[in-house]
């Protein structure tokens, strides 16, 4: 379905390494990285030259503690912290602009829609068990919904079991509807956002090798045995959307390191596709995905991919 285009080396050093990239944005030019480990956000050309640095660790303006979800929107770089619970505002040459508080209490994934909304996913807004919410640019809050905080495999064990350590909620926005997927589960949520209520549509996916969560068979006592239950079975990564795609990532591992990935995508007539040992897709615009490009190696590198036509 596609066909490389590309490879881009962002510009890299040891002052300013990209070490653990947390989330990506995409115009189909510009792009940029979060970078959870070296706590800022990073904004290349769509050569790869470095353009500006946003941020450092801290708790102060204009500081982070856990970037994760940049967004390249009207000529401006939105990143939202989930830890600090707000979305920080710069312009193109590295300045910030604004600061957006949010009310909620956990920051799971994070979109800005056409006009300047902000989707959010996670928790503590709204009425319990909802995990997802709608804010103005200003940060008030204009529609909360969503109740799978507690969605677990179809066999799961439902008295116990650490799916908790395990379970976030992610979205992807393509043409103002979210899509909502649970990292335990093999559906997906559709969710229009252009009213004032949100109203979701569920779609099971029948993926083809896909391994279904289950509950391990002794109890995990270690983060290792954690990981090692956790990367045996597919998980839902987030979910990357443009107007003519949707795509999901789901890993047996860390999607970042390359670990065995299934990549189901929605394409721009509504049909659904699973390709099979997919690179780590990390954003995409228009018809083409942006993917990490060999993951194990010494610096990062970002291939384009653009649908075959």
């Amino acid at each position: 379905m596609f066909h490389l285009v590309r490879v881009v080396t962002p510009q890299q050093s040891l002052e300013s390494p990209i070490v653990r990239i947390s989330g990506a944005t995409w115009d189909g030019n510009n792009f940029a990285i979060a970078d959870v480990s070296e706590g800022n956000a990073k904004l290349f050309d769509g050569d790869g030259r470095l353009v500006a640095i946003v941020g450092r660790h801290g708790d102060g303006p204009g500081e982070f503690r856990s970037p994760r979800f940049p967004e390249l929107h009207a000529d401006r770089l939105y990143v939202a912290d989930g830890d600090l619970r707000r979305v920080s505002v710069w312009t193109r040459d590295g300045a910030l602009d604004r600061e957006i508080p949010l009310d909620a209490g956990f920051v799971s994934d994070f979109a800005i829609l056409s006009d300047g909304r902000i989707a959010l996913a996670g928790e503590g807004f709204g009425k319990a068990g909802e995990t997802l919410a709608v804010f103005d640019g200003r940060g008030t809050t204009l529609a909360t919904g969503l109740s799978i905080g507690n969605v677990l495999p179809e066999d799961a064990d439902r008295s116990g079991g650490p799916w908790n350590n395990v379970r976030q909620t992610f979205l992807a926005v393509s043409n103002d509807t979210a899509w909502a997927v649970s990292t335990i589960s093999d559906s997906v949520w559709m969710m229009p956002l252009d009213g004032e209520t949100v109203t979701a549509t569920s779609y099971r996916l029948d993926i083809p090798g896909y391994v279904a969560p289950q509950a391990p068979q002794t109890q995990l006592r270690s983060v290792r045995e954690l990981s090692d239950w956790a990367g045996s079975f597919h998980s839902a990564a987030p979910p990357v959307g443009s107007s003519q795609l949707l795509a999901i990532p789901y890993v047996r591992g860390v999607l970042n390191y390359g670990d065995p990935t299934i990549l189901v995508l929605r394409d721009d007539r509504g049909f659904w596709h699973a390709l099979s040992t997919a690179p780590p897709i990390i954003a995409a615009h228009e018809r083409s995905l942006l993917a990490i490009h060999n993951p194990l190696g010494d610096f990062v590198q970002l291939a384009i991919y653009e649908t075959r036509q």
